[in-house]
């Protein structure tokens, strides 16, 4: 008897010891959103293991093992509430207690207050049955009504989430069951004694929950909140629609953007409710940019659209939505369309009056004059050229980028310079491939910008050495050496600043167009000396590439 009663005691000892740990656990920090509910489940375990350990010794203290033992209905009943309370935040609705919630609970209570007014002191066990027999017909009805909808909605949502796994459902699910399923089928004439074993397996499974699974952070409820969240706070309006384009919710900035109330135009065809919209395509993956009527005038607005899916785990489910996105674009455009217009017009006038100038400079007898002005008037001729090569370069390099060979681009680089300079000697050294995944046109134009200015920095007789390689770390690079007398301090700062200002011009298009094209393919840009005389300027490309070296190392000289 006592050995019985003294192993019975010790497992109490070791599931409060447990259910103590995760209550303390929780209780530490409760910024999670479901830490509050989480920590109240555990807690009311801990208090039925106590109440059950004090019932167990019969001249314990001086407050009663039968009276100890009745007290355990408080957790028994209120358990399953707080297990709802839990679940409801857990799965995406509103945490913590409100009004239908609160009323719950009183619910519950009623019939434990009556009971608990039926008998005073210390009772027997058989006022407890008594009193426990009135509480089964009304409590045991809303425990199970309770306890099974929320363990339907823990199965339904967590079963095929994609942050929850099924093992976390069946863990924190057989925690909260297991001291009323075990406890019935260890002693089925009393609920109230037979729980240590249930209690023990909740304390198990509770502690290996807490370690191993998000139950606290609450990602399906984080999904919920940071969605809709970042919706409303999005600058750009965005406008749900069913498959017959009627407008079922909106953001805020849409409210704001068109000047209606959603709750107003729910059920409303979206091109009735946005003025505009009319004719569109919403297919989805369907982007365009439209002119819309909204509350600051008319203005051009890029329109995406999307899908909503029921179920983001299954791919083959039909979207039960589609969004709209619209981004306010007329100030983007608009500056676009006037740099165009500009370096159109600009670079249109500045060539025909160019060729005036140096028709005219022909007839200039002075030689000194005349060679100044057609130096001068061939130097604006190439930097309007040279800015309409870059237009088109950074019109190419706005698409997806794909496999360039820098070996082969810069053969076909070092070929069309030696045909523009016939009295210089270049030479180029690179592998048979060298592959990594980039924007030829961008590429292309840097290697011909580096290699000229080279060319032009160069003394007599002029000598430019063009390497492909790779460096230890397997990283492609360029290396360009010239044997001129170094490149000025206001050019290298020009090429590593981030841009110019109105007081510090740069000296040309294409020294600009170096630094531009640098950033763009993610590259670094060095400047190392080769002694006296002479410049080597070194590029070194992006990791993220396929490197396909060669044996040959494709040396040609010119």
């Amino acid at each position: 008897m006592l050995l019985s009663l003294g192993l019975s005691v010790s497992i109490d000892v070791v599931i409060i010891g447990l259910l103590i740990w995760v209550t303390w656990q929780t209780a530490k920090d409760r910024s999670p959103p479901n830490a509050a509910p989480f920590a109240l489940m555990t807690g009311s375990l801990l208090l039925w293991a106590f109440l059950s350990l004090i019932s167990e010794l019969p001249n314990a203290w001086g407050v009663g093992s039968n009276l100890a033992a009745i007290a355990q209905v408080i957790p028994i009943v209120f358990l399953p509430a707080i297990w709802l309370v839990y679940v409801l935040g857990y799965t995406g609705r509103e945490t913590g207690f409100t009004f239908l919630r609160g009323a719950l609970f009183v619910l519950l209570a009623l019939p434990l207050t009556g009971a608990a007014a039926t008998f005073e002191g210390d009772p027997t066990r058989e006022e407890i049955r008594r009193s426990l027999a009135s509480l089964v017909a009304a409590e045991l009805f809303l425990i199970i009504i309770i306890f099974v909808y929320a363990a339907f909605l823990f199965i339904s949502y967590g079963w095929n989430h994609g942050r929850v796994s099924r093992t976390q459902v069946g863990v924190q699910l057989g925690a909260v069951s297991a001291p009323y399923i075990i406890g019935g089928w260890l002693d089925g004439s009393s609920i109230i004694d037979g729980v240590t074993g249930g209690l023990l397996v909740s304390g198990v499974l509770l502690t290996v929950a807490i370690q191993r699974y998000p139950v606290l952070t609450g990602f399906p409820k984080a999904d919920y909140v940071a969605r809709s969240r970042v919706v409303e706070s999005l600058q750009e309006a965005v406008v749900v629609v069913d498959w017959k384009s009627k407008i079922l919710d909106a953001n805020v900035a849409a409210e704001e953007l068109f000047g209606w109330m959603t709750q107003n135009v729910i059920g409303t065809p979206l091109d009735t409710a946005v003025d505009g919209f009319d004719g569109i395509d919403l297919s989805t993956g369907t982007t365009g940019v439209v002119s819309l009527q909204t509350t600051k005038g008319r203005r051009q607005f890029q329109y995406t659209v999307s899908d909503v899916e029921r179920d983001t785990g299954d791919s083959d489910e039909e979207p039960v939505a589609r969004t709209i996105v619209f981004r306010d674009v007329t100030d983007q455009r608009t500056r676009e369309q006037r740099l165009s217009v500009l370096n159109r017009v600009l670079r249109h006038n500045a060539r025909n009056k160019l060729d005036v100038i140096l028709a005219h400079a022909d007839h200039v007898e002075d030689d000194t004059h005349r060679t100044s002005i057609q130096h001068s008037a061939r130097e604006l001729a190439s930097v309007s050229r040279k800015a309409r090569e870059a237009e088109e370069v950074m019109t190419d390099s706005v698409g997806a980028p794909s496999t360039v060979d820098i070996a082969a681009v810069a053969h076909e680089v070092v070929t069309r310079v030696r045909d523009d300079y016939p009295d210089s000697s270049i030479s180029v050294t690179a592998p048979e491939r060298l592959q990594l995944t980039s924007y030829r046109t961008v590429v292309h134009r840097l290697m011909t910008e580096l290699v000229e200015n080279a060319i032009v920095h160069s003394d007599d007789p002029i000598r430019v050495d063009v390497e492909v390689e790779t460096t230890v770390d397997d990283i492609p690079q360029l290396r360009i050496a010239d044997n001129g007398p170094g490149m000025p301090d206001r050019e290298r700062d020009l090429l590593t600043e981030s841009g110019e200002t109105q007081l510090e011009h740069g000296l040309g298009v294409g020294l600009w167009f170096v630094n531009w094209a640098v950033s763009q393919l993610g590259a670094e840009l060095e400047f190392q000396s080769t002694g006296t005389t002479g410049t080597t300027v070194v590029v070194r490309f992006y990791r993220n590439r396929e490197s396909i070296p060669q044996d040959s190392d494709g040396s040609d000289n010119g």
